[in-house]
């Protein structure tokens, strides 16, 4: 999965130009809502972003010019990811950030929320679908994902993904399957599991968003 498939575009996007004043930039995000915006320059390129509470200090706090240009308060000039950059580069850089600025050719495209990235979790975990979501653990780490597709054959798997990746001892894997499945049909496979090797840590029915 790539950032392209994710990231809100430049023009749903609220941005401050590096030129405009401290003063019209607070306002601007005051009015947006939010605590961090991306700043441009007059031809569009990423120049970094701008956060409410620097602005605030600035003016508030160290008296500082209003209607001195927002340049020498912007950050994370160097915070961005490509479109083609993959997911998992994506959900790494996000951390610590607000949001990750989407950057072509020097040019501002778009942004990632988190609000992004935690949808793609929510879909591994079967949310939007909904179903029933199964973690199990297993002490054969090498070769586990084949014998659990083994044992899980003529399911409807509409999600898995692992945990404790590395580890020699266990690993966990958290497994979404389709729903409609009786507390019969669940015993059955808990037991299958289980006779496979596989612990059953918990289950969870979820349902559909």
């Amino acid at each position: 999965m790539l950032v392209r498939d994710l990231y809100l575009p430049k023009q749903d996007v609220v941005v401050a130009n590096n030129k405009q004043t401290v003063m019209e930039v607070l306002t601007k995000i005051k009015e947006s809502g939010y605590r961090c915006i991306p700043v441009v320059d007059s031809n569009e390129n990423y120049k970094g972003m701008i956060y409410k509470v620097h602005l605030i200090e600035y003016i508030y706090e160290d008296s500082g010019d209003k209607n001195k240009t927002v340049e020498h308060l912007l950050m994370h000039q160097d915070a961005f990811i490509s479109e083609r950059s993959s997911f998992l580069n994506a959900l790494i850089d996000i951390k610590s950030l607000p949001f990750l600025s989407v950057v072509e050719n020097g040019k501002l495209i778009g942004i990632l929320t988190h609000n992004k990235v935690e949808s793609v979790l929510e879909d591994a975990f079967g949310l939007k679908t909904g179903g029933i979501n199964i973690t199990i653990s297993s002490t054969e780490a090498k070769g586990m994902i084949e014998k659990l597709t083994k044992t899980l054959r003529g399911e409807n798997i509409e999600g898995m993904f692992t945990l404790d990746n590395g580890s020699v001892l266990a690993r966990r894997v958290v497994i979404t399957l389709e729903d409609g499945k009786t507390e019969e049909d669940i015993e059955k496979l808990s037991d299958k599991l289980e006779k496979n090797g596989f612990r059953i840590l918990h289950i969870d029915h979820i349902e559909k968003k």
